[in-house]
């Protein structure tokens, strides 16, 4: 039986990743775990895509094995050479160190999901490595009906959430009555007035939701 990637989001901040080959592809898939995550990126390659030059910690050299891979929590196969990913996969396994391989999607034990990202809010889009095509369609989809009042909504709930006066008042409240509250946000309407740049008004709407609410 095979089962299913378990979707899961990691944070990468200060962590240490290794990228094997520094080529278009690797930096692809590098530089937003710099740029974007902030992980600690090492390349292991004789050549370096100049993308990368500014980002990465560079090792001008080909793949030694394991000892490359240690203190990694991702490793990212990303050569021209199958022989070389299927190397570094397996060292990464053995040494329990997720991998994911650009020429062999679902091969390796984690991969890159077609992600769209609206601020604080990201939605991912996976196929277990069957289709790839299909993933990116879909994000455009997404793209399209997604736009940027709704990686708002997430902040301005998110400053709500963090009000000392609404967190005082909803620790006052049961478990089930602080639910209440927050799903009592009329959140089609929050994102009209976002939309049309209400912002104010939005917060104020949401906040009264959540202040008037009682067991």
């Amino acid at each position: 039986m095979t089962h299913p990637a378990a979707p899961l989001l990691v944070r990468l901040a200060g962590r240490r990743v290794v990228g094997v080959g520094g080529g278009t592809v690797a930096a692809a898939k590098l530089l937003p775990l710099v740029r974007d995550h902030g992980a600690q990126v090492v390349v292991i390659s004789p050549q370096l895509h100049p993308s990368l030059s500014a980002h990465v910690t560079w090792r001008q050299r080909t793949y030694d094995g394991a000892e490359d891979l240690a203190g990694a929590v991702l490793a990212v196969a990303a050569t021209d050479d199958a022989q070389v990913n299927e190397r570094v996969a397996a060292d990464a396994e053995a040494a329990g160190v997720l991998c994911v391989r650009s020429d062999a999607d679902g091969d390796g034990t984690a991969s890159f999901p077609a992600t769209v990202r609206r601020g604080p809010l990201t939605i991912a889009v996976g196929t277990d490595g069957r289709s790839p095509t299909v993933a990116r369609w879909l994000r455009e989809q997404i793209e399209r009906e997604y736009g940027a009042e709704y990686g708002a909504l997430v902040e301005l709930l998110g400053e709500l959430r963090d009000d000392p006066a609404i967190r005082a008042h909803l620790s006052s409240l049961p478990a089930s009555a602080r639910r209440t509250a927050w799903r009592s946000i009329p959140l089609l309407d929050i994102l009209a007035m976002l939309r049309s740049g209400s912002v104010e008004t939005a917060k104020e709407v949401a906040a009264a939701c959540l202040s008037s609410s009682s067991d």
